[in-house]
């Protein structure tokens, strides 16, 4: 009989449609061989019935709850307000439920702001930390013009901080993506049990060689058709505002909204361009683009914490004339794209692809399994 993992996540990682539910996806896939996998999780409602399906090839059980709809401000509570959207009663007592039923080996929770549900269980605590969430609230405190709204983030960086660090000291392992963030987590807490593992794994054989879109349309796409009239950009992703519609049919900008297999696209297209400068979690479609063999161009900010190069794995710049300069030189250079490409190819076969560290990734499962019975 095999030992049991429960998983408890603030997304569904089937159907694919976050970056976060990749991420899942893909270590469900390199541990199901050793475990028996129990997972519950937040789920838009329109992709309940599919979720619940696929999930139940791979699970032995699976609880999926509604999104909760606001986040809650209680002064009493040790969740920061910026992660209490995640609290909810009936997922607690579901996660509870499970718990008791499924009497798991290991519990992992996915994200700090889903800790609170690990709370009192009595098993091996893991869970996946993307500890620079209060670096977020930070810049977002140094760009607002506002002394209320700098006072709000501020606060939000300081709350975070302190949740961090009660959360790091709590859990049996903590689980990050890099050695960059197994540094930043041993800044929060010394003793912490910090371990670095791929965030994302890839599964590289369904693959062959997020962004903020307005400062592209307004600060680069313009300086790019100067000099490359016939360039074309294609933009993928749901939830794009009325007012970010007319401004992409004002500039020539093919819209696609949501698409759920990328893989067509990457294959049409010359780059991924990814101007990310503030948001949580891991830009897991840099990885996809690198895996397709697609050459990036993103932001200084959007590939923290996934252990890429500038100038080697990809080109970056947060100053509109020189990204779109990086993008006119890929345009035209073919042997920098095929530098790029193989580069950060071998990259992500290296360190975040299913096939070569997702057995790495269970074995340290099995250890984290003994280590807790010990």
């Amino acid at each position: 009989m095999k030992p049991r993992l429960m998983i408890v996540s603030p997304v569904t990682p089937y159907p694919v449609f976050h970056g976060a539910g990749s991420a899942i996806f893909g270590y469900l896939r390199a541990l199901r061989p050793d475990f028996d996998l129990l997972f519950a999780g937040f789920c838009p409602k329109r992709l309940l019935r599919q979720a619940q399906d696929g999930l139940r090839l791979i699970c032995a059980d699976v609880a999926l709850m509604e999104e909760p709809e606001r986040r809650h401000l209680d002064a009493f509570s040790s969740t920061p307000f910026y992660f209490s959207n995640l609290r909810d009663e009936t997922m607690r007592e579901t996660v509870r439920a499970m718990y008791r039923s499924g009497r798991p080996d290991m519990v992992q929770v996915e994200y700090l702001s889903m800790a609170e549900y690990a709370d009192g269980m009595r098993t091996t605590r893991l869970i996946r930390a993307h500890v620079q969430e209060w670096w977020h609230f930070y810049l977002g405190w140094k760009q607002s013009l506002s002394w209320g709204a700098r006072v709000t983030k501020l606060l939000g960086s300081c709350d975070t901080i302190l949740h961090n660090r009660r959360t790091l000291r709590s859990f049996d392992r903590v689980l990050v993506t890099s050695e960059e963030e197994r540094t930043r987590a041993l800044e929060l807490v010394a003793g912490a049990r910090v371990e670095a593992l791929p965030f994302l794994l890839l599964d590289c054989e369904q693959f062959t060689a997020d962004s903020d879109i307005g400062w592209l349309l307004e600060h680069v796409w313009p300086l790019v058709l100067r000099e490359e009239p016939e360039a074309r950009l294609t933009v993928v992703g749901a939830g794009a505002s009325n007012a970010l519609l007319g401004r992409m049919h004002d500039s020539g900008v093919e819209y696609r909204g949501f698409v759920e297999d990328l893989r067509a696209l990457y294959a049409q297209s010359r780059v991924y361009v990814a101007p990310i400068f503030t948001g949580g979690g891991i830009r897991t479609k840099i990885l996809e683009a690198m895996a397709a063999g697609v050459p990036v161009v993103c932001s200084r900010f959007a590939p923290l914490g996934i252990g890429t190069r500038e100038g080697e794995h990809l080109l970056a710049s947060d100053s509109p004339a020189e990204f779109a300069a990086h993008l006119l030189r890929l345009f035209r250079d073919d042997g920098l794209c095929r530098r790029l490409r193989r580069a950060a190819r071998s990259l992500i076969e290296r360190r975040y692809s299913l096939q070569s560290q997702g057995p790495d990734v269970a074995e340290r499962y099995r250890h984290f399994l003994l280590e807790g019975a010990a």
